[in-house]
């Protein structure tokens, strides 16, 4: 398969997550847009991706239903392990005819922090830090030589600016900015960095 344009990262940190990606919405040699944000809050979750932008926005809509309608029917939260593999079944379930996008998604719950990483068939990796797309190669680098289980959130902030800043200098079909969105027991925070 094709590496999918765009750089998406996620890192797991003593007390959070930290989910990171750039603004490029590129296809082919063209430049789409300057703006697409490309991390999202799913209920108490946080989702990154990489692929076809169009497809990232449906799995979200998606997936806020399915959560919502889960927590009415159940009565209780859903746990991020729970919410995990209730998208992988989702993206298993159009292996047909797939959602063209590499996924990270993580949350925090009674369990600590979790991260989970998925392809477009819906094949689940739970892990310490990932990352995907066609900047991965770069951001992996960065993130594997720097990253440790103890890491504060502001420290893995700052990790996964450099890991993405290192993938927008060597990948073509990254740019534009940086978001990043951090989770932990107190909520989310969300950081815009310019270029």
């Amino acid at each position: 398969m094709e590496e999918l344009p765009s750089t998406a990262i996620g890192l797991k940190t003593s007390d959070g997550i930290i989910l990171g990606s750039e603004r490029r919405l590129s296809y082919g040699g063209y430049v789409l847009s300057r703006e697409a944000k490309k991390i999202a809050k799913i209920g108490e979750f946080g989702i990154a991706g990489a692929g076809i932008y169009g497809d990232l926005q449906s799995l979200t809509r998606i997936m806020n239903v399915e959560i919502k309608y889960y927590e009415l029917s159940n009565n209780r939260k859903i746990s991020v392990k729970a919410a995990a593999k209730l998208l992988s079944t989702l993206l298993y379930q159009y292996k047909m005819m797939p959602f063209i996008s590499e996924i990270i998604f993580g949350g925090i719950d009674e369990n600590g922090p979790q991260l989970f990483i998925m392809d477009p068939v819906g094949s689940l990796i739970e892990d310490d830090y990932a990352a995907v797309g066609s900047g991965a190669r770069t951001a992996i680098g960065v993130l594997e030589s720097n990253y440790s289980k103890n890491i504060s959130i502001d420290q893995g902030i700052e990790l996964a600016e450099k890991a993405i800043r290192a993938s927008i200098e060597r990948d073509i079909t990254s740019g534009d900015g940086i978001d990043i969105l951090a989770i932990d027991k107190n909520g989310f925070k969300e950081k815009f960095l310019n270029q």
